[in-house]
């Protein structure tokens, strides 16, 4: 930034002018491909980042109200464009592009105050939403009721119930915060949602690689479930079903990986060797049975991964994580380190989100050391991927566990010896 010191304010003149041609170059591109003509293309945008920058910029000699006249007087001009266009039946009755202007001069204004990184970010998202406009559309008509209702839940779970939580500890021990345990419940349940919202709009044709990627990332134990069950109604389909089972079984490394790393980073760092191992043995292991098995034509279209978010599995995983953080608490005053071990051996069975956001918190605040914290989330990891080989050789067909079996047979074998060359040789 001393380098572009030097070149102020022509720098963010600049800078303001691209943040403006990348929201002109999506509506541009709209323009001819709808052949639908409107008032405002990429030199347009980018003319109006340059007067937002402007306007700001001369701020400081003559006052806010000469920045408040262009403002306004690009909203006039906006809806004067507007009012004549839907007089001349020439455009839909939206104003996308409309709001759109309005935002580029406000990113345009934003720059020349120092904050061109959230000016960016907030272009780029615009662009986005302008450009998926189809996309988005067809998701919505294509929503049923409880996608309507899961939608306003995770609205009341993460904007409604987490502001009204008291952010202090409420037991004599310091472990119970409702603030920052239904945090954790927002945070998975945020990753759940993304990922069932991107297979809505994505939908099943793209591929079951990809469905068993998005529903790993949703929960891998009820894609497995779910995939199992398929592959004895269609065993024609079993060594597909296995690859999308292993895939998200893989995908939990890199996830776990990520929950501990907004956290805590150290313990990330302690405990990546092995995830990564395990992930990457998961990956070659889909890779090689692809390169064997071929690909398939046939779509899983029939196969639904269950909703990741309802209201209920956010409490129940709430009631999970205060639980497991009292058991951690208890089982290291009574049995130490082992009870640790003890505890996320058996949690880990169920679901290893929750003793891995439970471990993590009690290693950012010293009541675990990484060591012990690290050797922990893998053994859940473990413990985890060996349920699921448990599910898929009691719910799956004979086809879908001969593919299933092996991978995760290697996937912990590797995971139990990088684990044991990271924590107990180095």
């Amino acid at each position: 930034m001393a380098v572009l010191a030097e070149f102020e304010p022509w720098w963010r003149f600049a800078f303001a002018l691209l943040i403006g041609a990348l929201i002109g170059l999506e509506r541009e591109f709209h323009q001819q491909k709808e052949e639908s003509p409107d008032f405002a293309g990429i030199r347009t945008f980018s003319l109006i980042s340059l007067l937002g920058a402007v306007a700001a910029f001369l701020v400081a000699d003559y006052g806010v109200i000469l920045a408040a006249l262009a403002l306004a007087g690009l909203i006039l001009m906006v809806t004067v464009s507007y009012s004549g266009a839907l007089f001349r039946s020439r455009a839909e009755p939206g104003i996308t592009t409309e709001v759109g202007a309005i935002l580029t001069f406000l990113f345009g204004v934003l720059v020349i105050g120092e904050q061109e990184t959230v000016a960016i970010a907030l272009a780029v998202i615009t662009s986005l939403l302008m450009a998926m406009k189809g996309r988005l559309h067809g998701a919505i008509r294509s929503m049923s009721t409880e996608d309507i209702h899961v939608t306003l839940q995770f609205a009341l779970v993460a904007a409604v119930i987490l502001p009204l939580l008291p952010n202090r500890a409420l037991d004599p021990f310091g472990l119970l915060n409702p603030f920052q345990i239904w945090l954790m419940v927002v945070f998975i349940s945020g990753i759940g949602f993304s990922g069932y919202i991107l297979m809505n709009i994505l939908g099943p044709s793209q591929g079951i690689n990809l469905m068993g990627f998005l529903g790993g990332l949703a929960s891998s134990t009820a894609t497995t479930i779910s995939f199992s069950s398929a592959s004895k109604e269609n065993p024609r389909m079993a060594p597909q079903y296995a690859r999308a089972v292993i895939m998200a079984s893989t995908v939990m490394f890199p996830r776990v990986f990520f929950l501990i790393l907004v956290i805590h980073p150290p313990l990330a760092v302690k405990a990546s060797p092995p995830l990564a191992a395990m992930l990457a043995a998961g990956l070659i292991y889909i890779f090689v049975a692809g390169k064997r098995t071929g690909g398939s034509e046939d779509s899983p279209s029939s196969v639904k991964v269950g909703n990741p978010l309802k209201l209920s599995t956010a409490v129940k995983f709430g009631l999970l994580f205060a639980f497991v953080l009292i058991i951690i608490e208890f089982a290291q005053n009574s049995l130490g380190t082992t009870g640790v071990y003890l505890t996320s051996f058996l949690t880990g069975l169920t679901d290893v989100d929750a003793i891995s956001l439970s471990l993590t918190r009690l290693a950012a605040r010293n009541q675990v050391t990484l060591q012990v914290a690290g050797v922990a989330v893998v053994l859940a990891a473990l413990m985890n991927t060996l349920s699921k080989g448990a599910i898929a050789y009691f719910s799956g067909s004979p086809e879908l566990r001969k593919h299933v079996l092996p991978a995760l047979g290697i996937i912990i074998l590797i995971g139990l010896i990088s684990g044991g060359l990271t924590f107990f040789w180095f």
